[in-house]
């Protein structure tokens, strides 16, 4: 929590060393995100994942990233922005939006009967519903379909072709009648992936790559997994550890038909691209790929669970809740890969991450590394740049107004380990003093301390309601070098 206006003018009037502050906002934005780099990297290491990459985007510019670990065991070349990884689920936004190009064409109607375009994707009709199997209802999963097909394909990864997806909905059963429940189907993803193809007289994957891929710039992704770059621009996937730890590379397959709900790989670059197009389009209106009232329909609310509670769900978009803000976007779980995209759409905000194995979830890392940059991010980018920018002009006129010394912040800044325990520290610069962001807890940011310049190397903690609390002491070695602090009787050296 920043010190108040008043508060901070308070403290400047009555105390003789002079608080230290981080010198502009861009510098608090700069520590953020190395307490996010250190943060990932403590827990990825943890969770022994292979290789992940997280980019957050700004509008229409990918405004930080982080690279963790290698492509592959054998050939160990590092995770880069430009790597590809298996996106799983997150493919569903491109099949949504291919779908809504034919839907704005007048090729394909939102409520028509699927089966209009593909009589193969006609399932039995046990449940005697007036309601038929639309677009609509696949893209937000409404449509009565089961999850999956008739085979058990991701247990060895033998997905069906085209062929094999009609046998599959010809044998299959709806669970319900449409618009009854929610249902999240990867069935009735690759059921109207095929219906693009049809439509569009193209494969899937081809229609993607001319439609979406090559306008947004996005040159490096691909509708099929490339594993013949795996380790050299493809993350080879991992599956989960086994009890001696080890982890055992994904088999090369494709996802075939099923690639409409799956099959995409992408890179932090590239799917940075593709958030700056949502922000680009809402913000500009007109047309790019699709009109901007089309994916703003999209974007809206068109299925949510009773009681109001998730899950939610627009046209191929889901909707995840951080606190009291709405975030856009979608999850992604597949053989050897999870990924993980969120939109905030008035601020224009984005983050993405990939992990190349699927018992390392980056939601939850995700949703910290937002959580703590979002302030920052707008004090630098968003509406708050300007007012941010007016107050660091005032603090530094404070400081240089009768002070008697001043704090070197940046000397505290670093990551802080205490033997034999997990309670790792994060120490970076705010722009009232100090924050401590711990390492391994449950909720890092809920967690997150705000620690007050008191005299010389010594600082204290400041608690929600704003008093002061235990004190918390630097020390240094001979040369003046900041090598521990002191907090609770508690001694973590510094890394």
């Amino acid at each position: 929590m920043r010190l108040s206006r008043a508060a901070l003018a308070f403290v400047l009037a009555t105390t003789s060393t002079v608080p230290a502050f981080a010198e502009t906002p861009e510098d608090a934005l700069a520590s953020r995100f190395r307490a996010a780099s250190a943060w990932l990297d403590a827990n990825l290491a943890k969770e022994s994942a292979p290789g992940a990459a997280i980019g957050v985007v700004h509008d229409q510019d990918l405004i930080w990233s982080h690279q963790f670990g290698v492509e592959s065991y054998a050939t160990q070349n590092p995770v880069t922005d430009d790597t590809l990884f298996s996106i799983c689920s997150v493919s569903k936004l491109f099949n949504g939006v291919a779908a809504m190009n034919l839907v704005e064409e007048g090729q394909l109607d939102l409520d028509a009967p699927l089966t209009r375009y593909d009589a193969s994707m006609a399932l039995p009709d046990k449940l005697g519903s007036e309601e038929p199997v639309t677009t609509r209802g696949i893209l937000s999963h409404v449509a009565g379909l089961p999850r999956e097909g008739t085979l058990d394909y991701w247990a060895d990864n033998s997905f069906p072709d085209v062929a094999g997806l009609r046998e599959t909905v010809s044998s299959q059963e709806q669970l319900y009648k449409p618009y009854d429940h929610w249902q999240y189907s990867n069935l009735g993803m690759a059921m109207l992936g095929d219906v693009v193809s049809r439509i569009s007289g193209k494969s899937w994957g081809d229609y993607v790559d001319q439609t979406i891929f090559t306008p947004l710039g996005m040159t490096g992704s691909v509708t099929d997994m490339p594993f013949d770059r795996v380790g050299n621009g493809f993350a080879q996937g991992y599956y989960i550890r086994t009890a001696k730890g080890e982890r055992q590379p994904v088999e090369q397959h494709s996802f075939r038909a099923f690639a409409p709900a799956a099959g995409v790989a992408s890179s932090i670059h590239d799917m940075a691209k593709f958030a700056s197009w949502n922000f680009r389009l809402l913000d500009q209106g007109g047309e790019e790929i699709l009109k901007a009232t089309t994916l703003k329909n999209m974007q809206r609310v068109h299925w949510v669970g009773a009681d109001f509670e998730e899950p939610a769900w627009g046209l191929a978009y889901a909707t995840r809740r951080y606190s009291e803000k709405t975030m856009w976007g979608h999850g992604g779980y597949c053989p050897g890969a999870r990924t993980e995209l969120v939109m905030r759409l008035p601020t224009k905000v984005a983050a993405v991450m990939m992990v190349s194995a699927n018992d390392v979830s980056p939601g939850a890392m995700v949703k910290t590394v937002y959580s703590l940059t979002e302030e920052a991010i707008d004090k630098v980018h968003g509406k708050a740049a300007i007012e941010a920018k007016k107050a660091a002009k005032t603090i530094k006129t404070a400081k240089a107004e009768g002070a008697e010394s001043k704090v070197d912040l940046s000397a505290y800044e670093g990551s802080y380990h205490v033997a034999n325990y997990d309670w790792d520290l994060y120490v970076g610069l705010n722009e009232d003093g100090l924050f401590a962001l711990p390492i391994f807890t449950d909720d890092p940011v809920g967690d997150l301390e705000t620690w007050v310049h008191e005299k010389g190397d010594t600082f204290r903690r400041k608690r929600k309601d704003d008093t002061l609390a235990e004190a918390i002491t630097f020390e240094r070695d001979a040369a003046g070098k900041v090598t521990a602090l002191v907090q609770h009787s508690y001694r973590s050296t510094k890394r």
